[in-house]
């Protein structure tokens, strides 16, 4: 016969309480029962409040704020890292391999990140051979940084099962449908940016990972790999010398009044300038040229026109220029054929610099698009809704880029979205550097 006792330990717990204030989108009740869950059960919680977790995501996305789920997730993972009970490995492994819901799939991956007792490379390694694309995608990010060499080999048959069309047309639910779609390409994108996060080396295929990794073996130290300091950029292929690695892309470009201030020539550009020869201009006309010719307009349309040609016909792309009002080239992003190439590329080109700097609104619509991957944004002042007041920064910028971290987090937490951002001299460096780090992306100084 069964003691009573250990009966009582192994049934599973339910939460009527939890369940209601999930059905009321009650976020602060929700948080609440959490916490007081995880005090009264410890790991016989966990179960319990992966389901939540499930159970939040799966709520259509008019009906609950994404600021507000996103509360609820991180709340979960800070309560739950505080139980200190020999099973919460075991019961997180049980999770990520089991779980019918890829959103607790996810919660429990995110979770091994803040507990010492949980083997996380691992959990991820296991993760690259889920069906859920977003399961898939924070194992790879995990792996990125785990400075291990026995992780490139998974890594990189991760990467070529999402090359295959076969897999990614496979739509596995549980979540919302706006974190479904398209979800194969950032899973594909993030095993190969966690392999050049380890290697140092970007390439674009499974295959070319496969070659070179084959011939470079003892060369390889992640260890010694560092992407995350600021690059300073002038020029070069991509976007300022920042490679265009997305598959369906939203280019952001600031347009604001300040972007008609010129930026004063780098030495190399003063010194080819000294040691040209003709006669058909003075020094001063070519440096008055040169000058003009480093408007940060200017500049800015050329690159993000060079840019845009240059995608390939495999990619999907939008332009959105920003400034006191958002003027999106298209609404949607559309296949990266000649025509919309071109037509895309005049449209920048045709832009003129004007007004106040609308960040936070550029950034929701470019998210707004739940096929987009990647964003590249580019910019050189604090976003603002009033404008600035003489040399200072505008007062409402402190609070509008505290808000554009914050919320860009909850939007992005599940979905993914790569976020690179780029700055022209007075641009703010911390922010554009945190919104970037924050969103698997990073931060380019345009000098």
């Amino acid at each position: 016969m069964i003691p009573f006792l250990f009966l009582a330990l192994a049934l599973p717990i339910t939460d009527q309480s939890l369940n209601q204030a999930i059905e009321n989108r009650d976020t602060g009740k929700t948080i609440i029962r959490i916490r007081e869950m995880v005090k009264e059960h410890g790991v016989r919680a966990v179960p319990v409040i992966a389901d939540a977790i499930a159970a939040v995501e799966a709520v259509p996305e008019a009906q609950w704020f994404v600021t507000d789920r996103h509360r609820v997730f991180v709340a979960s993972i800070k309560a739950v890292s505080l139980i200190k009970e020999a099973g919460l490995a075991k019961e997180v492994d049980r999770i990520v391999k089991t779980h019918k819901h890829w959103p607790s799939r996810v919660f429990a991956l995110e979770l091994s990140l803040q507990s010492s007792s949980i083997d996380s490379i691992q959990l991820s390694l296991a993760a690259l051979h889920d069906k859920a694309p977003q399961v898939v995608a924070v194992g790879a990010r995990i792996l990125g940084w785990s400075q291990k060499i026995i992780v490139l080999e998974p890594l990189i048959s991760a990467m070529a099962r999402w090359e295959q069309q076969s897999t990614r047309d496979k739509v596995v639910r549980g979540g919302r449908e706006e974190l479904q779609k398209q979800s194969g390409d950032r899973a594909w994108l993030a095993c190969r940016d966690s392999l050049e996060r380890l290697t140092g080396i970007s390439l674009h295929g499974a295959t070319q990972y496969k070659n070179w990794i084959s011939a470079h073996r003892d060369e390889i130290d992640p260890s010694k790999v560092d992407l995350s300091k600021p690059k300073d950029e002038t020029t070069g292929t991509g976007l300022f010398g920042l490679e265009i690695t997305g598959k369906n892309i939203v280019f952001l470009l600031d347009v604001s009044g300040s972007m008609l201030a010129t930026d004063p020539p780098t030495t190399e550009q003063m010194e080819r300038l000294r040691r040209s020869t003709g006669v058909a201009d003075s020094i001063e006309d070519k440096i008055q040229q040169l000058m003009e010719g480093r408007r940060r307009i200017k500049r800015a349309r050329r690159e993000i026109s060079k840019a845009i040609k240059s995608l390939g016909d495999d990619k999907n792309f939008s332009l959105i220029a920003f400034s006191s009002t958002v003027q999106p080239w298209s609404d949607i992003l559309l296949p990266a054929t000649r025509e919309n190439r071109e037509s895309a590329s005049n449209f920048a080109l045709a832009m003129q610099a004007q007004g106040i700097t609308i960040t936070d609104l550029a950034l929701l619509k470019a998210l707004s698009d739940p096929t987009v991957d990647t964003i590249y944004l580019m910019t050189d002042g604090a976003p603002t809704h009033i404008g600035s007041q003489g040399q200072q920064m505008p007062p409402d910028s402190p609070e509008l880029m505290k808000r554009i971290i914050e919320d860009t987090r909850a939007r992005n937490h599940l979905r993914g979205v790569r976020i690179f951002t780029l700055g022209f001299i007075g641009a703010e460096e911390e922010f554009l550097d945190k919104l970037a780090t924050d969103n698997h992306g990073r931060y380019v100084r345009i000098r």
